[in-house]
């Protein structure tokens, strides 16, 4: 007995049959996954959010104390110019600290200057008299332009730092054009510009001073001998 069999239709695949209900499960989750994407995404934002605000703290951290260490280097820098200033000015200082200025005021400054006392001298780095110390407060101490004595040859008279004019000298003195100026203390104040001119009483003389002091300087030297 012969039988005879067709194969010109295949058995429909299971995958077939199941693709309509992988396609109703999926529009039926389609509202639940729609709502959990914005929760997802927010989540993601916090991780790489979290991520990026420690990178950016580390890396300001490392920028300010990349400028702390530079602002350190050109403070050791300015004291370097000014010692060699100091030295090659050809003025004999002994016993001079440098000192960072901090804040300027108009009548004065503040130095960073551990150890200060008041009365001190404080020169530039020329070795010419800038003021000298009033008060210290911790390692900081505050510079005064207030009047001093200035000796310059048998007469005394008072120079004020800024003015930068001998006054109070005797009318009838003797002095002249480049006679120099000191401190009691013999600090340089500077050297007289002109001849010392009377002055309306007619019984004093004030003379302008020259090669005086620069006030406007990063750096100064504080007397402690």
């Amino acid at each position: 007995m012969f039988v005879q069999l067709d194969f010109s239709r295949s058995r429909p695949r299971r995958w077939r049959r199941l693709l309509p209900l992988a396609l109703t499960a999926l529009l039926l989750a389609l509202p639940r996954l729609a709502a959990l994407v914005p929760a997802a995404v927010a989540l993601a934002d916090r991780a790489i959010g979290a991520h990026y605000t420690a990178r950016l703290d580390t890396l300001q951290q490392e920028n300010f104390a990349l400028h702390r260490r530079l602002a350190e280097s050109a403070d050791a820098l300015a004291e370097n110019r000014a010692l060699r200033q100091l030295v090659n000015s050809g003025r004999t200082v002994s016993g001079a600290v440098p000192a960072r200025v901090t804040t300027r005021r108009a009548d004065g400054f503040t130095l960073a200057c551990p150890g200060a006392a008041t009365g001190q001298s404080v020169l530039d780095a020329g070795g010419r008299y800038a003021g000298s110390v009033t008060a210290v407060e911790g390692d900081c101490c505050t510079v005064t332009f207030a009047a001093t004595a200035g000796l310059c040859g048998a007469y005394a008279g008072l120079v004020t730092p800024g003015q930068w004019v001998l006054t109070g000298l005797p009318a009838d003195c003797a002095l002249a054009a480049g006679d120099i100026v000191t401190t009691p203390g013999g600090d340089w104040l500077g050297m007289l510009a002109a001849a010392p001119v009377p002055d309306a009483d007619g019984l004093t003389a004030s003379a302008p001073l020259t090669d005086t002091a620069d006030l406007h300087a990063a750096v100064y030297f504080v007397r402690t001998d």
